[in-house]
């Protein structure tokens, strides 16, 4: 609270009002006139200070905290010792209520807001004058309003209601006066304002400068009598910038014509242009009068905002009298519009650029969180794998059980996108992935995992935590990091969107066996915490494999040789007592091999034992190289080895097995001890089930026969003397069909195809026939079966083909119609990596040539590996050949492969034509077969036909081809230039 003591002090004026700056403006008014002026900020103050000291007068403000100009008021009233004293209440006046809010509350008079000082100086001095004639009227009166629907009883003094009704109607005729001065003023500013409105509604969705410069100019020249105009705005402190132009003679329009100063522009600088100034001689007006008509006049309208000028507006009207000088005033509004507009955009570009600042900055602070959140949330998943590790550490019992749980755990509870662990091989250098999870879509395959210097697109990581034991990681995989752009896998692992690899060392001990790989889809994932984590969970893991590598070291020396690595005996048994279980159940025949080393123990004595332990193992890696999967090898004692292996046709299988094995034991010289050393061995052979059905009676009758064989001197026999004698035959016939394929004894014989609706020769099969010369024609089952067995039949099937390929070609030479030839094609000539190119070498790459042959495979032959074979076939398809399924309906072919197998022809298999004109369901596959067949669009051919009524049959069916002894046999090629030369047809 402040009191100041003005000129007249006798009269005290209490103000009441919360707003100190209103409450200085009243008080120095007030001071200034000789009262004496008493300050309080709200109506409590108020009411404290007037019952300290008792004023003049009291001015209230209406609206205030704690206690309003009506309750402060009414407390005066309402005390004996105040309600003398005058109640000013100023009020904005804009409800009639608050006249009767006034009156109820005991107010004096009314002051609206904003006053006029002359007219409350006014008010103050009537109250104060008239304060002793009020005194002697204190009459009460009772009134009775109606306002706003509502019924008010007002009791109040007969003074008090007339001062308030004065000052009332006071205000009432001065409101009046104030409106009458604010129509006039309404209708002479009509015009500019609707113009200025329809500027303003024009700039009002310019956002950038240049927007508002062209709306501006646009709708200034629309008003009447404007021609052209432009706008220059300031840039730096005396540079100009051309904003828009609109209309302006084509002289100005040339680049360089609006630069340089004018008189425009030097008022601007000089601080002249801070309102509209009329240009009356223009020099770039005067420079281009051809396009003006002689106008160089124009209006240059600042644009202003505040008081800062942010360029000047040329207006060039159509004569020297147009703008007046209210129209002048207008287009300085326009300009003051047009600096706002220009400020709005500058604003708005401003706020722009920050809400991108502070967008950004927003963008950063929530990924800063969401990766904190993210860095928790993979700590607990690191926490989880290597619990998870550590639970399966506990009970598995194999490395493989180990290797494929960490990798399951480390995608399942760690929610990595990838993992795998690899083991190095120390003498290759190379790492071979031995388990994964995640995404396995042959990632791994497409990569070389070596760690060898010289070893091309190996990858530097791998190499390096490897060799170097130590953990890798690349927080960024897409990132130039020289290690990363080596890799090998870098774009493979991009594109299945990998973008961070950490790589862990597996160590037995200080040496390292192979790596963990963990792959994530997120960058900067392997912080230093989440790494000492899976440091540890690497390190648990490599201690796991220490104590597994321990704990197989003992089982391993319980059933394998320590010198070879081989089963030993235990094993051996166990393993060949399981094989007779496997081969009663399937039906199989196997046998078993002893083989004993001569000369062994001098080797030992002589050179030692640790020579003769190196022989042993030299001799073991010839041997398993020579042995199938699933053939068992062990290692008896120092010169005694057993093997067990399968064979189909034991009496020529296992004579080669035998053959090679002693071949490879005793053909080459053993490097021991810096000397050449030879050995040879012998060999007793039991076949299961002939020789014993249970691994007692094979491993005894074994031994039995290589005891035999060591007393006779034979290189190996066998426990049954009639199977040696059944060896020495198929030896013997082996060796004969290697004379014959060197003598060319064999021969082509072909057997005709008939087109079923024409009755023509469609086509021929070349079937393969041994004209030996002491017994005559073999049956292909006796030598067919031999030839693939001892792979001569790739030599007799390669010359099976060039063979039937120069027969078309010499028929054709002839004069004849030669048909497609179809050859059959062997397992073992499929599955050589050359047979495409085998079969381009046949045709020389005459695609007239190919379209005299076809290959005929079985059914079960192509399914053995079928992606292979399709591209196979495709290939072969793509040079001319035609490709037959051959024995169709007797394999286990899917549907959806038949379909996409490259073939045309379809042969269904002679065991369903044999009784189809008898048996039902006979009759029904060959129905469907067809159906099929050309539902595929694919020819077909039945084989076996010997009966009229077996052709009449499929005819109905709509077979498109037969084969069979109805209309020949296999014959010779002469006998075929017969039936070519006749054009014989099929009977009936």
């Amino acid at each position: 609270m402040k009191s100041t003591r003005g000129k007249n002090g006798s009269v005290e004026i209490l103000i009441a009002e919360d707003s100190p700056t209103q409450a200085e403006q009243l008080q120095n008014l007030l001071e200034g006139h000789g009262y004496r002026v008493v300050v309080a900020a709200n109506g409590r103050k108020a009411l404290e200070s007037l019952r300290r000291r008792k004023p003049s007068l009291v001015i209230s403000d209406i609206v205030m905290p704690e206690m309003n100009g009506y309750e402060l008021c009414k407390a005066i009233k309402a005390d004996e010792a105040l309600r003398d004293i005058p109640v000013i209440l100023v009020t904005t006046l804009s409800d009639v209520l608050d006249i009767m809010k006034g009156l109820e509350c005991g107010a004096d008079n009314f002051i609206r807001k904003p006053y006029e000082e002359k007219y409350l100086l006014a008010r103050v001095d009537y109250l104060l004058m008239n304060q002793e004639m009020r005194k002697s009227q204190k009459m009460q009166m009772g009134m009775e309003i109606h306002l706003g629907g509502q019924r008010h009883f007002i009791t109040a003094e007969r003074q008090q209601i007339v001062d308030l009704l004065i000052s009332v109607y006071e205000e009432a005729i001065h409101l009046n006066e104030e409106l009458k001065v604010k129509q006039s003023e309404l209708a002479d500013s009509n015009h500019v304002l609707t113009g200025l409105y329809h500027i303003a509604e024009g700039l009002n969705h310019a956002v950038s400068e240049r927007a508002v410069c062209e709306k501006a100019l646009e709708h200034a020249l629309e008003l009447p009598g404007v021609r052209a105009g432009w706008i220059f705005l300031q840039e730096g402190e005396s540079g100009f910038r051309l904003g828009a132009a609109c209309n302006l003679p084509s002289a100005l329009q040339v680049p360089g014509a609006m630069e340089g100063l004018c008189e425009c522009r030097r008022r601007f600088l000089a601080g002249e242009l801070d309102h509209v100034t009329s240009i009356l001689e223009c020099e770039r007006l005067g420079k281009a009068k051809a396009g003006t008509q002689g106008l160089r006049y124009h209006a240059s309208v600042p644009l202003w905002n505040g008081d800062q000028i942010l360029g000047v507006m040329n207006l060039v009207g159509a004569d020297q009298g147009l703008f007046r000088e209210d129209e002048l005033e207008t287009l300085y509004g326009v300009g003051h519009q047009v600096g706002i507009a220009l400020e709005r955009a500058r604003l708005h570009e401003h706020l722009e650029q920050l809400v991108e600042e502070r967008t950004a900055a927003l963008t950063a602070e929530i990924a800063e969180r969401k990766r904190a959140e993210a860095r928790i949330v993979r700590l607990n998943r690191i926490y989880s794998v290597l619990s998870g590790i550590n639970t399966t550490i506990v009970r598995v019992r194999e490395p493989q059980e180990l290797f494929d749980e960490a990798c399951r755990i480390a995608v399942e509870h760690g929610k990595f996108a990838f993992a795998w662990i690899g083991t190095l091989d120390a003498d290759t250098q190379q790492v071979t992935p031995v388990a994964r999870a995640g995404l396995d879509d042959g990632y791994l395959s497409r990569i070389n995992l070596s760690v060898a210097e010289d070893a091309r697109g190996n990858c530097p990581l791998t190499a390096e935590a490897i060799t170097q034991a130590k953990p890798v990681i690349c927080n960024d995989i897409a990132s130039d990091d020289d290690r990363c752009a080596r890799c090998a896998w870098r774009a493979e692992a991009l594109q299945r969107g990998y973008r961070s690899v950490a790589m862990f060392p597996l160590l037995l001990g200080e040496r390292p066996v192979g790596v963990f790989v963990l792959y994530a889809p997120e960058a900067d994932v392997f912080d230093e915490e989440e790494m000492r984590l899976l440091v540890e969970m690497a390190g648990d893991i490599s201690f796991a494999l220490d104590h597994l590598e321990k704990e197989a070291r003992l089982d391993y020396l319980a059933y394998y040789d320590a010198v070879t690595g081989l089963p030993n005996r235990t094993l051996f048994l166990d393993r060949v007592d399981q094989k007779i279980g496997v081969a009663r159940r399937d039906g199989k025949v196997f046998s078993v091999i002893m083989l004993d080393l001569n000369r062994f123990s001098s080797i030992n004595e002589t050179l030692g034992r640790q020579a003769g332990d190196d022989l042993l193992r030299q001799i073991t890696q010839r041997l398993q190289g020579m042995l199938g999967e699933t053939d068992i090898f062990a290692h008896f004692s120092a010169d005694y080895f057993g093997i067990a292996t399968r064979c189909d046709d034991a009496s020529v299988n296992i004579v080669h097995v035998l053959e090679r094995m002693l071949s490879a034991i005793q053909d080459q010289p053993f490097l021991v001890g810096g000397q050449e050393l030879r050995i040879s061995a012998r060999a007793g052979v039991s076949s299961y089930p002939t020789d014993g059905q249970d691994i007692e009676a094979l491993f005894h009758n074994a031994e039995s026969a290589l005891k035999k064989a060591k007393l006779s001197g034979d290189r190996y026999l066998f426990y049954t003397p009639a199977f040696n004698a059944l060896v020495a035959e198929k030896l013997s016939l082996e060796n004969k069909l290697r004379r014959a394929l060197e003598r060319e004894e064999l021969v082509l014989h072909y057997q005709p195809k008939v087109d079923l609706d024409s009755g023509q020769i469609s086509g021929l099969e070349a079937l393969l026939r041994w004209n030996d010369p002491e017994n005559g024609l073999v049956p292909p089952l006796k030598f067919i079966p031999l030839l693939e067995e001892t792979g001569m039949i790739l030599e007799a099937g390669l010359w099976a083909l060039e063979k039937a390929v120069a027969d078309s070609l010499a028929w054709q030479a002839k004069g004849l119609r030669s048909p497609r030839v179809a050859v059959n094609v062997s397992p073992i000539q499929l599955q050589q990596k050359d047979f495409v190119s085998m079969i381009e070498r046949v045709v020389k790459g005459d695609r007239e040539v190919a379209g005299r042959l076809e290959l005929e495979i079985t059914e079960s032959l192509i399914m053995q590996d079928i992606e292979a074979n399709i591209e196979k076939l495709q290939a072969i398809r793509e040079m001319g050949v035609e490709v037959a399924i051959d024995d169709f309906g007797t394999g286990y072919s899917s549907l959806s492969y038949i379909a996409k197998l490259p073939v045309s022809t379809l042969k269904i298999d002679r065991a369903f034509i044999m009784n189809m004109t008898s048996n039902a369901d006979d009759l029904s596959i060959v129905s469907t077969i067809i159906s099929l067949a050309h539902s595929l669009k694919m020819r077909v051919v039945a084989e076996g036909v010997e009966t009229g009524e077996q052709a009449r049959f499929l005819r109905v069916l709509k077979c498109d081809e037969i084969q069979g002894f109805l209309f020949s046999p296999g014959v010779p090629a002469e006998q075929i230039e017969q039936f070519l030369r006749e054009q014989k047809l099929l009977p009936g």
